[in-house]
Formats: C-alpha cells, sequence, structure tokens
C-alpha cells in the first residue's frame, strides 16, 4: 500500500481520538446499535444506505432447506453461474459456493460473523474459482444470514464484488435442544438422516459468562441416473434434438479405416458382457454396429454426503465493559459419486499420458495389435473398449473444515473497540478407489492377449492388478488473520453525530493442490491435472463515516487500501446516501469502485493440463495440418485485480406498520477481466514464449497464461415485498417476496469480439432473466404452516442449434410446504415436502452435455418430491 497505506493510516491515527459516545434517545436510554453487513458503523435503523437481504432464524426452519447451500442457492440474487455438490465432474465434487449477480464463485465474498474463511483446496471453473465451501458451516447454529447485494471491497476488500453473504451464528444461547428428521424421495432414493444438538449455558449478565454449543449430523444417500425415470434409459431420441445421449459406443470396438465402427463379438455373435449390440449412429453418428452400453447406472446425480460438524463460541465479560471472545468450528464431509459419464477407463484415439521426464503430454497407442487373438482383422486397429471389470470409478472426496478465532472487544465512554486473531484450514482429500489404467500394464495385455476382451470375467487377476490403478489427489487451503476496528461518534452536526469506524487488517492466504503420483510418474492415461502452490499476504487499512447531512439525510463515505505481496496496491472507495423525507419512504443510492485480487491459481505457481487438437499453419511437415500439443494453462505473476465500479438506486415504501416494499437497481462493470486466450490464436502467433516446438519446427506444447483480457457489465433489478396481517381469531399471516431482474449480462464470446448478452440465455451456465422466492405463512395457535414458491424464468437455448431443436427453456416452478405443531411442552413436531407437485426439470437440450441429462444442473435437479419428518425438543 505504498501510496494508500500512509494516507488511510493517516486519517485512523487523526481522528482516533474522538471516536465518540453511543446514540441515546430523548429521555437518555442508549439505543441497541448494531453493525449491519456492509458497514462497520454501528446503527439503529432496520434500513441502512445499502440493500440487505436478510434470512432469520424463522425463515431458515421453515424453507425445509437442510444446509446453508441449499438455503442461499434458492434466494433469487443467485441466477446463476454457481455451482452445487450436483456438479460432480470436477475436483470440487460434494462442495457449494453461492456467486450473486452471476458473476460465479470467486466475486461473492462469504464471512462467517463478519470475518473471512479458508477456501476450499480445490478450486472450480478448471483452477480459477476459488470459493468458500456453503456446506462446511452447521445451519443449526444459525441464527440468521445476511446477503448484501452491494460492491463492498471499500469494506471487506477482495472478492465483494457482487456482493457479500454474512452468516451470524446464535448469540447469548441458554437451555438445550435436539433435534432429528428423516426424509425421502416420494420416487425413491437420496434418502436423508438428520440429528442436532444446540444449547447454551451461562448468562452474560448474570453469570459473566455465555457458551454456545453445537453438533450436527447429516447424511444422504447417493442418487444416480437409473433411479429416475426422466434419465434410467438413458434413449432421449423421443424430445427435440436428442439421441441416445446417456449411452457409449465405446463398449467393445474396433474403428475401421472408414472410422465405421466394427463390434467386437464372440464366437456366437455376442457382445462382451455389460454391452448391447446395437447400431452406432443413434449414440454417436458413426456408420456400422457396436457394442455399447448405458451409462445411467454409473452416472450420479445427486452425490451421497456424510457429515459432522461441530461449533462452540463463548463470551467472558471481564470488566463491565470488555469482553474475551472465541469460536471454533470443525467440519468432516465425506461425499462419494460415481465418477460422472466417464464410470470405467476407455480405450480411444487421442489418449495421453504425461512423460515422466518431459513433463509433457505423450500420445498412448489407441491400437489393437494385429497380433492381438481377439482382433479379427489382422491388421493394427484402433480400439475403444470400456473395461467393465477393472471395478466401478466411485469418487470418494474428504473434506475437513475448521476454523478457531479468539478475540477482545470493549468500549469506553468515547468509543467501541475490538481486535481477533484467527486461523482457518480446508483440506482435501479425492480418492477414486478404481477404474483408471496403468498404460504399461494395458498396452502389455493388449500385446500379448492376456486381458480376454470377449469374456473379460476369464482375465486372470494378476493381468486386472496390472492394468487398475486407485490414485488419491490432496489439496489444503489455510488463511490466518488478526484484525483490529473501533468506531464511535465524531461530533455533533445540527443534524445529528457523525459516525466513524476504522481499523486494520493482515492475513495470509496459501493454497496448494497436487497430482496423485501415479500422473507425475507417467502411469495414468488422460490424467487430470491441476496443480497450485501459491502463498501470499495481504494487509489492509479502511476508515469509514457516516456523516447526517439534514434531517433524514445521510452520507456515508468509506476507503480502503489493500497490499498484496503479490501484486501490489488496491484502493476501493464508496459514498453511499440515505435520504428519509417521510416516516413510510427511505431512498437510498450509492456508487463504488472495487477488485478481486487474482486468485491464487491465477497468479501462483499453478498447471492445469488439458488435451485437444490445433490447426498448426507453422508445421514444417504439412502446414495448416492438426496436431496434438499438450495444451497447459498456467498462473501469471503479472496479473492485474479485476477492476469494478459498482451502483445502487432504490427506495423503500413502508405504508403500514407491517407492509414494506423495496426496489433497487444495480449496476456492476468489471475491467481487466482474468481469463485465458483462445488457442488457434497464440498458435497464429506462435511465440515461441507460449508455442513450443521441438528441433524440427513440429508443435510440442502450448501454454495459455491466464490473462487481463475483457470486460463485462451486468445491471438488473431486486424488488423485495413483506406484509403481515394481523387477526384476532384467525391467527397471524406473513407475505414475503424478493424478484430479481437480470437487465444485461454483457462480455465479448472472444477476446477482442464484441460484446454479447448472456441474460436470459444458456451460452454460459444458464443465466435466467427472471428468479423469485414468494412465501406464505400462517401461525395459528400452535400451528405454523407455510407455502413457499420458488420461481426460475425461461431462457433462450442458443447452445445447441438444428432442425426441430427448440430455442425457448421454459421456466421452471417449484412450490415446498412447511407444518408445525407446539401443542405438546417443549416439543416442536414437523413435516416439510419439498416440490409438492413433483415437477420435473424444463428440457434443455444443452443439458446433454456434461452429465449427459436434459436440463440445466446449475438451476435444477431431479430429487422430485422430497418429504421430511422430524422433531425439536427443548428442554
Amino acid at each position: 500500500m505504498r501510496n494508500v497505506a500512509p494516507l488511510a493510516m493517516a486519517i485512523a491515527l487523526a481522528l482516533a481520538p474522538a471516536i465518540l459516545f453511543a446514540q441515546t434517545t430523548d429521555n437518555g436510554k442508549t439505543l441497541d446499535a448494531v453493525v449491519v453487513t456492509g458497514s462497520n458503523i454501528k446503527r439503529t435503523d432496520a434500513e441502512g444506505p445499502s440493500p440487505v437481504q436478510v434470512i432469520d432464524r424463522v425463515q431458515l426452519e421453515q424453507s425445509g432447506k437442510q444446509t446453508v447451500a441449499d438455503v442461499l442457492r434458492s434466494i433469487s440474487a443467485n441466477t446463476g453461474n454457481a455451482y452445487n455438490e450436483t456438479y460432480n465432474n470436477g475436483w470440487a465434487s460434494g462442495a457449494a459456493g453461492i456467486g450473486l449477480r452471476g458473476l460465479s464463485q470467486k466475486n461473492t465474498l462469504v464471512l462467517l460473523n463478519g470475518r473471512r474463511l479458508a477456501n476450499y483446496g480445490f478450486p472450480q471453473g478448471g483452477l480459477s474459482d476459488t470459493f468458500v465451501n456453503l456446506n462446511a458451516l452447521p445451519l443449526v447454529a444459525v441464527e440468521r444470514i445476511e446477503v448484501l447485494k452491494d460492491g463492498a471491497s471499500a469494506v471487506y476488500g477482495s472478492d465483494a464484488v457482487a456482493g457479500v453473504v454474512n452468516i451470524i451464528t446464535r448469540q447469548n444461547a441458554s437451555g438445550l435442544e435436539i433435534g432429528a428428521d428423516v426424509g425421502t424421495s416420494t420416487e425413491g432414493g437420496a434418502d436423508q438422516h438428520h440429528v442436532t444438538l444446540v444449547g447454551g449455558t451461562g448468562d452474560l449478565d448474570a453469570d459473566r459468562y455465555n457458551v454456545l454449543y453445537s453438533f450436527e449430523y447429516f447424511k444422504r444417500d447417493r442418487l444416480d441416473q437409473d433411479e429416475r425415470d426422466l434419465t434410467k434409459s438413458g434413449i432421449y431420441s423421443d424430445q427435440p434434438g436428442g439421441r441416445w445421449n446417456g449411452w457409449s459406443a465405446k463398449g467393445a470396438r474396433l474403428l475401421g479405416a472408414n472410422g465405421a465402427s466394427i463390434p467386437l463379438l464372440d464366437a456366437n455373435g455376442n457382445c462382451p458382457d455389460g454391452t448391447v449390440l446395437t447400431a452406432s449412429a443413434p449414440i454417436d453418428g458413426r456408420a456400422g454396429n457396436t457394442c455399447a452400453f448405458n451409462l445411467a447406472p454409473y452416472t450420479t446425480l445427486i452425490p451421497g454426503t456424510e457429515r459432522y460438524q461441530a461449533y462452540v463460541a463463548g463470551t467472558y465479560r471481564i470488566t463491565d465493559d470488555v469482553e474475551a471472545f472465541g469460536e471454533a468450528l470443525y467440519s468432516y464431509i465425506r461425499g462419494d459419486s460415481i465418477f460422472g459419464s466417464s464410470p470405467y477407463f476407455t480405450l480411444e484415439s487421442g489418449r495421453f499420458a504425461l512423460n515422466a521426464d518431459s513433463g509433457l503430454a505423450e500420445p498412448v497407442p489407441a491400437v489393437l495389435p494385429a497380433g492381438n487373438p481377439y482382433n479379427p482383422t489382422g491388421v493394427d486397429t484402433p480400439i475403444e473398449y470400456t473395461f467393465f471389470n477393472l471395478g466401478q470409478s466411485n469418487k470418494i472426496n474428504t473434506s475437513r473444515f475448521y476454523r478457531v478465532l479468539g478475540g477482545v472487544r470493549g468500549r469506553t465512554e468515547r468509543w467501541d473497540w475490538e481486535t481477533g486473531v484467527f486461523t482457518s484450514r480446508s483440506t482435501e482429500r479425492e480418492t477414486v478407489t478404481a477404474g483408471f489404467a496403468n498404460r504399461f500394464g494395458l498396452a502389455a495385455a493388449l500385446r500379448d492377449g492376456t486381458y480376454n476382451l470377449l469374456d473379460p470375467s476369464a482375465t486372470p487377476q494378476s493381468v486386472l492388478d496390472s492394468i487398475n490403478l486407485s490414485t488419491v489427489r490432496p489439496a489444503e487451503s489455510e488463511l490466518n488473520g488478526v484484525d483490529f476496528k473501533f468506531s464511535g461518534n465524531l461530533f455533533d452536526l445540527p443534524a445529528g453525530s457523525v459516525g466513524f469506524a476504522a481499523g486494520a487488517e493482515w492475513r495470509q492466504e496459501k493454497l496448494q493442490s497436487t497430482n496423485p503420483w501415479q500422473i507425475d510418474a507417467g502411469l495414468q492415461i488422460r490424467p487430470a491435472i491441476a496443480e497450485v502452490d501459491g502463498k501470499r499476504d495481504v494487509s489492509a487499512l479502511y476508515a469509514e463515516f457516516n456523516v447526517p447531512v439534514a434531517t433524514g439525510l445521510e452520507l456515508q463515505l468509506a476507503g480502503r487500501g489493500d497490499y498484496y505481496s503479490d501484486f501490489g496496491d488496491a484502493f476501493s472507495p464508496k459514498a453511499s446516501l440515505r435520504w428519509q423525507p417521510l416516516d413510510w419512504l427511505l431512498v437510498r443510492a450509492a456508487a463504488s469502485r472495487g477488485f478481486r485480487a487474482p486468485s491464487l491459481s491465477e497468479n501462483a505457481n499453478s498447471t492445469n493440463i488439458s488435451y485437444g487438437a490445433v490447426v498448426d499453419p507453422y508445421d514444417p511437415d504439412l502446414p495448416n495440418s492438426t496436431q496434438r500439443p499438450t495444451f497447459f494453462t498456467v498462473g501469471n505473476s503479472d496479473l492485474d485485480p479485476e477492476r469494478t465500479r459498482s451502483y445502487n438506486l432504490g427506495f423503500v415504501v413502508s405504508p403500514l406498520a407491517d407492509t414494506s416494499i423495496s426496489v433497487d437497481y444495480y449496476r456492476i462493470k468489471l475491467d481487466n477481466l482474468i481469463g485465458t486466450s483462445n488457442t488457434t490464436a497464440i498458435v497464429n502467433r506462435n511465440d515461441p514464449a507460449d508455442v513450443i516446438r521441438d528441433a524440427d519446427g513440429k508443435l510440442v506444447a502450448i501454454y495459455n497464461r491466464y490473462q487481463n483480457l475483457s470486460e463485462l457489465q451486468t445491471s438488473g433489478f431486486d424488488v423485495e415485498l413483506s406484509h403481515r396481517w394481523r387477526t384476532a381469531s384467525a391467527g397471524d399471516f406473513n407475505l414475503s417476496s424478493v424478484y430479481t431482474h437480470v437487465l444485461e449480462y454483457k462480455r465479448p464470446a472472444t477476446v477482442g469480439g464484441p460484446s454479447v448478452d448472456y441474460a436470459g440465455s444458456n451460452l454460459g451456465p444458464a443465466l435466467p432473466r427472471n428468479k423469485a422466492t414468494t412465501t406464505l405463512g400462517w401461525d395459528v395457535g400452535e400451528v405454523s404452516t407455510s407455502l413457499t414458491w420458488y420461481y426460475t424464468g425461461g431462457y433462450d437455448q442458443r447452445t445447441v442449434t438444428g432442425a426441430n431443436i427448440p430455442t425457448r427453456v421454459d421456466a421452471g416452478n417449484q412450490f415446498d410446504l412447511y407444518f408445525g405443531y407446539k401443542g405438546f411442552e417443549g416439543w416442536t413436531l414437523f413435516a416439510k415436502v419439498q416440490n409438492v407437485f413433483d415437477e420435473e426439470p424444463p428440457y434443455d437440450p444443452a443439458g446433454f452435455a456434461g452429465l449427459r441429462v436434459p436440463y440445466e444442473i446449475t438451476q435444477y435437479d431431479l430429487r422430485g418430491r422430497y418429504v421430511t419428518v422430524g422433531f425439536d425438543y427443548r428442554f
């Protein structure tokens, strides 16, 4: 912070002695002031200058959601481009993040009680999307969730581009509460068991201490594609654009000289066990027949999971004005899934392995030797084969997460202060129990014919052992930090007191992900490679002012300077206005600049290897021929942070005491967007730093470095409504609704190209323009019930084209019902039904990619109608 830090420090030190008195009423009684997410200045007003959606404890309990991730993914501001545990094709299988405004998970900051958490060890999106795993946070200990829908880098620093999610745990708890519930789908599968315990001891006022403790256990069975009618056949030819999308033609076949499929059949004309003789054309368009198989029994829709989570928080009042506080969170998560759409190793053309000496990918011959006894052609012939008897490729992800925090806070006659120190770590292990192949063992078995291709069960176990590989991929993310802040009032103006807050932070971030040793040794065929080894220190100073300009009119100014040891400085200012001309009308506006620091996987020592083909105009043997080099995506230490400009304008109307309506417009523009270039363009430039050739000029490798490439702009508006009817005899009725409409989401589709509007389309992950959550609740006597409607708007289908393929995906609707009864002393009995009408996701032909399902997995799942019954008992 070479330029910014001294200025911010000078402001803080100059004003520190003036920090002032708590706000009082006319009769001298001190009001309860609290810190609202988005500012460090305490206030008594529920509505501040920035829009904050609050999900309270009652809403959490009645939502039917079992995890923090499920709750947050249902809010309307989560429009798209964020993944949960149903996306199990990547390294982050079993984890879940949140991405507000469609800006992906790396642009939303997640806090626990106002402080940061360690990111998940495996990034999403190849390497770039680092995120906090929401599944590691125990829902039972949560008091409320505050979602700030505004840029907040001026307060929190990096990542708070699209907004901030602050998860706040229960405070000053007492008594003991236990609970349990069980759930199942009416279509079968995904059975769950859930046990909770939460309690507290001590009273801050009477005993000078309080300790909150909670424990949560959750287990849900895995749900595979063959457990649902929509996906179990794998045949979608009755749908527009659908074929046998859920089938693989690569069960057992050779490829003739013209590319036609030749099935591997025994003397009786039968395919190997597990495969079916069928035409290849409806599966992959090739001529001829093949021994194919249905992928549905080997592909997971929703991973199984088992979680143990414990949380303890304590406060001790040292004196009347000084408190010591601390908290500890530990979470163990085990998730299992069948390895996506490639449940077993499939040998096909274009297979590679690493050369252990050079670190480059080299081709693995995908041919059945002429001398193999099962080769009917008599010549070396390309082969595609699935080795079922190697065992099921079950991917097990285990994650251990913890955060430990301690601090002291206090107040004097003139100011409030707080300091804390914390450490947090997320450790991951991805274990694939079977299904990968040792290229040397496989080559030997195909060369000498010891693997029986026609009757795999007859293959000796020693041969299977020489081929089969199990791997373990480790990763670890660590965050350590210390902070200090203070707040109060500086002086009085005619319209009120000037509020002030300032603070300093230091933290250290680490991220390390390494390959299984079998990959580095060159054993595994088609290895998935994503190595990261990064570390940096971050220091920051910030200050805020809340200036009462006139009666009902407040100006809030904030500024923050951050210094990163790996790229340098960033300064983030923000100005906002809060104007309340009438008791029932509030107008608010904000403008800010922010930033997202390059993730450690983007600017540190990171490597992601992929495979494919590219046309090389400079090939020495045949210019413009197709070549198959190694594609490296690597970190770039020269990256600048992504810079953002955010604007909000809105109003809140409260015509009645129990009625509130708010409308807020937002606009976010990102510059220096970090991404990768087009590989064809890199080859055409032929820069020796990026295009590696051998001594003869043949293309060997392409290095694609993360770069600051382009810009992105998105805008839209939120509408929030809440109303409560109170009756003497029929109880109380509550209506709440939150609606988000995306006006635009523009960025170039290619580097240097024109901006394309992705809003309301599936050009990337689906990004519906409209999303809403509406709840109608009724409380009468000992009964509480609510009905929630989740609406996801339709969108243009612009990914898959062709005759008779729909260009529009329908909207989706889901209704959830909650019923609770408290008629027995200490007991709450409840039942929850999610997706009451058992609606299937809207058909999307683009959804066949990845998991090969005909719907958008970032918006929907196939759990179906889900019923949960349980109890809570308070001692």
